[in-house]
């Protein structure tokens, strides 16, 4: 019995390696296989033609009638934790970064803004890998908004702080003040 069984695993084994084999086709629009004098085979592929703009294959271009929309990083509530969301707005505006706290929950609808002010800090940084100049000057920013109110399962003080580091961190700001009028 036992070398019956073994017969039978060995027979499927052979099947499995035989069904799993490489099979060749020869595609003659892209490819050309020749034999080498040692046995072995040799495959010539011809190159796609790129575009010199930004170095993709002509059949992977980006879509030219795609809307351009710009990046921006939201804290929100997600998985009953605070993180942060990437999403996009179609241009980076104060309001727009509003508008998209409120879409995701992290204000509530009624939350209005009044103003938003960038200012010089007089303190300057290092500037980083491929900028202009060698250091770059510090600003900080002032929101004043009416009717504020906290997103679903936030309290008011999570809201504020979860609306200035989205400022912040989108509009490259060392801090940002909110007014609430």
């Amino acid at each position: 019995m036992k070398k019956f069984i073994a017969m039978i695993m060995l027979a499927a084994t052979v099947l499995a390696v035989v069904g799993c084999g490489s099979k060749t086709k020869d595609d003659k629009g892209s490819a050309k296989t020749e034999t080498a004098p040692d046995g072995s085979v040799v495959q010539e592929t011809t190159m796609e033609e790129t575009n010199p703009e930004n170095g993709l294959p002509l059949s992977k271009q980006p879509d030219p009638n795609a809307p351009v929309v710009d990046t921006v990083v939201v804290y929100a509530i997600v998985n009953d934790k605070m993180s942060q969301v990437m999403d996009s707005v179609d241009e980076l505006t104060d309001q727009a970064l509003l508008d998209k706290l409120i879409e995701l929950g992290t204000v509530g609808a009624s939350t209005k803004l009044i103003s938003f002010t960038e200012e010089e800090t007089g303190e300057t940084q290092a500037a980083g890998p491929g900028a202009d100049s060698s250091t770059v000057s510090i600003k900080k920013g002032t929101l004043v908004l009416s009717d504020f109110s906290a997103g679903e399962g936030l309290d008011e003080e999570t809201a504020k702080k979860a609306v200035a580091d989205t400022f912040a961190l989108n509009f490259e700001l060392s801090g940002c003040d909110i007014t609430i009028q």
